[in-house]
């Protein structure tokens, strides 16, 4: 019998988590905001695979997180998007799950650092 995986919260979950880390660990002069891009299906200013965060300040300036569940797994789009990224020197990353985006924002200086963990 197939092993089954945990309780994976939705997308929509997880970027409401991480917006939730920064509004409480958030350092001072950085935002974190959602990118309102679902289903982009031909409505003018819309992009298809354009991440779900923006992120300001900190170490990384601007970046971009694509967030993704545990088993999620990025459209041609997202990983087209990510290569722009790369070209133009913004940071983009993909991550899945609750923990790496935040991981993400601990490395690039937006969010302190969760108890137990480096300075």
């Amino acid at each position: 019998m197939p092993r089954r995986l945990p309780f994976q919260p939705a997308e929509t979950a997880i970027q409401a988590a991480v917006v939730d880390h920064w509004l409480a660990l958030g350092r001072p002069n950085t935002l974190v905001a959602a990118i309102p891009n679902a289903r982009a299906a031909g409505q003018p200013g819309l992009t298809k695979g354009l991440p779900d965060l923006l992120v300001l300040g900190g170490l990384v300036g601007v970046g971009l997180l694509e967030l993704k569940t545990l088993t999620g797994e990025p459209s041609d789009e997202q990983i087209a998007v990510r290569a722009i990224c790369e070209r133009a020197r913004v940071a983009c990353e993909i991550v899945a799950g609750r923990d790496a985006p935040i991981d993400v924002l601990e490395r690039w200086g937006v969010v302190r650092p969760r108890a137990g963990r480096a300075a």
